[in-house]
C-alpha cells in the first residue's frame, strides 16, 4: 500500500500509479488540457500541476509518480493563480462563438470554472477551416496547440496524418496532404474525440444541436466486439463516441462504427413489413404480416412435410436471438434444417481449431496482442476487415514485437511487418 495525503486527507493506494490517476479515483478534478488517459503523459500543458511537501517547485500530475508520504497540494491559492494565467492566455486568441455553441467541450468547462469567458476574444479564419472531409470537420481557429490529435493518430490509430509545422504563435496543425480528404486519413475520429475544443469536430454536429441523450452498446459491424456510446437527439443519431473502459476498442473506434450511421435513418430503408403479391411489394401491418407467414408455413409444412422449410440467422444478430431462431425451427416448424451465413465463412477454421485445440472459437484474448513477443497474420488484412485489432497489431510491432505477415498482397501491416512472405497463390500448406 502507497499512503499519501491529499488535500489535508489521508488515502491508500494499492499499487504505483500517477499523481493524476490518484486524484480522479477520489474524484478530485484538476484541468488537464494536454492528457488523455488512451496517450503517453507529456506534462507539456502545464495545467494540472500540484505542490508535493519538501519538494522545490510544483509538479504536473499527469507524468509524476506516487511515492510513499507524498503530501500533495491541488487548489492552492498560487496554483489557482497559475492555471487561471494559463487558460487566460490560450483564451484571448480563441473564439466566444465555439464557446456558446459547445459548452461541453473540456476546454469550454475549464474557461467556466475559471470565469474567463470575458476573455475569449479570439476570431474565426476561413483560412484556417476545412469542410472538405465527409466525417470531420476541420477549423483551426479553435486549436489551443495541446497536439492531442497528433499524438492519439500516432500512438493509437498508427496513422500519422496530423503534423507539427512552424513553431510558436505560427505553430500550425496540418494533414499529410493538401486537404484532410487527400491524406492518409482513414477516418477513425480519434482525433475529434479526444479534441478539447473543437478544432476538429463531427461534421454532422457542425450543422446540429449538441446530443440529448446517450446510449451504451456494441457495434453492429464486424465481430471484434467494440463498445461505443450513440448520442441522440430528437429521436436521431447525431453522434457516436467510442467507450474509453471498454475491454476491446480501449477507447477507439474504425470508421465504421464512428461514423457509418446514416443507413438508420435512410430515405430507402425498409422500416414496414411488405408482401409481395402480383403487383409486386406492397407495405402492410405487422398482424397481416405474421397471419401470411404462418399460413404459408402451415401449407408448407402440410404438403411437404417441416423438413421442406430452411430457417436461416443472421450472424449480426445476438446470440440470443440466433438461440431463439433455432429453438423455433426446431421446436415449432419441425426441422433440424437451421444455419447461417458463419457455416459457409467460418466452417474451415471451427472444425480446424475443434480438431486441434477442442474448440471452434478464439483462442487468445485481444490484450495478448500487447503482451506478445511476435505476431503471424497470415492470409487476413486486419486493419480493413478489422481496423481496431489491425491498429493494436500495428502499435505492438512498433513497440517491438516481431510481426511476420503470410500473404501474396502487400497489406497495411507489411509495412511494419519484420518479415512478409509473399508467397505464391496455393502454396499456403506448404509454407505452413
Amino acid at each position: 500500500m502507497i499512503h499519501v495525503v491529499l488535500n489535508g486527507q489521508a488515502y491508500e493506494h494499492e499499487e504505483a500509479t500517477s499523481i493524476l490517476t490518484a486524484l480522479r479515483r477520489i474524484g478530485v478534478h484538476v484541468p488537464t488540457l494536454c492528457h488523455d488517459d488512451r496517450l503517453k503523459p507529456t506534462g507539456a500543458c502545464r495545467s494540472c500541476l500540484v505542490t508535493v511537501k519538501d519538494w522545490s517547485r510544483p509538479v504536473p500530475a499527469c507524468v509524476t509518480p506516487l511515492a510513499e508520504g507524498m503530501v500533495i497540494e491541488t487548489h492552492a491559492p498560487e496554483l489557482e493563480e497559475y492555471r487561471r494565467s494559463l487558460l487566460k492566455l490560450l483564451a484571448w486568441r480563441y473564439p466566444a462563438a465555439a464557446f456558446e455553441q459547445f459548452p461541453g467541450k473540456e476546454f469550454h468547462r475549464s474557461i467556466e470554472e475559471y470565469g474567463l469567458k470575458g476573455e475569449l476574444r479570439g476570431t474565426f479564419n476561413k483560412d484556417l477551416e476545412d469542410r472538405s472531409h465527409p466525417y470531420i470537420s476541420v477549423d483551426m481557429s479553435r486549436c489551443i496547440d495541446c497536439y492531442r490529435c497528433v499524438r492519439i493518430c500516432d500512438e493509437v490509430q498508427g496513422q500519422g496524418v496530423w503534423h507539427i509545422r512552424d513553431r510558436g504563435l505560427e505553430t500550425r496543425i496540418v494533414p499529410d496532404g493538401p486537404s484532410l480528404p487527400v491524406s492518409s486519413c482513414v477516418s477513425c475520429g480519434a482525433c475529434v474525440d479526444t479534441c478539447p475544443t473543437g478544432a476538429l469536430e463531427d461534421a454532422g454536429l457542425a450543422a446540429l444541436s449538441a446530443t440529448s441523450q446517450w446510449t451504451r452498446t456494441i457495434c453492429p459491424y464486424c465481430g471484434t466486439g467494440c463498445e461505443m456510446t450513440v448520442g441522440t437527439r430528437e429521436g436521431r443519431i447525431v453522434s457516436v463516441r467510442p467507450v474509453p473502459e471498454a475491454p476491446v476498442g480501449k477507447g477507439h473506434l474504425c470508421v465504421k462504427g464512428r461514423y457509418a450511421f446514416e443507413f438508420v435513418h435512410a430515405d430507402d430503408r425498409i422500416s414496414d413489413p411488405m408482401i409481395r403479391d402480383q403487383g409486386g411489394w406492397r407495405r402492410t401491418s405487422w398482424t397481416e404480416a405474421r397471419a401470411f407467414v404462418t399460413s404459408r408455413l402451415r401449407d408448407l409444412i402440410e404438403r411437404y412435410g417441416p423438413d421442406s422449410i430452411g430457417v436461416l440467422g443472421s450472424a449480426r444478430a445476438t446470440n440470443e436471438d440466433n438461440y431463439i431462431v433455432q429453438k423455433f425451427a426446431r421446436t415449432v416448424v419441425g426441422t433440424n434444417n437451421v444455419d447461417c451465413c458463419a457455416r459457409v465463412c467460418h466452417a474451415p477454421s471451427a472444425a480446424a481449431l475443434k480438431l486441434m485445440l477442442g474448440s471452434g472459437l478464439t483462442t487468445n484474448s485481444f490484450d495478448d496482442i500487447e503482451a506478445a513477443r511476435a505476431i503471424i497474420v497470415c492470409g487476413a488484412n486486419p486493419t480493413e476487415g478489422h481496423p481496431i485489432v489491425g491498429a493494436r497489431i500495428k502499435q505492438a510491432a512498433r513497440r517491438g514485437a516481431h510481426l511476420i505477415v503470410i500473404d501474396p498482397r502487400r497489406i497495411e501491416l507489411t509495412a511494419d511487418a519484420a518479415c512478409h512472405l509473399a508467397i505464391r497463390p496455393g502454396t499456403n500448406v506448404a509454407v505452413l
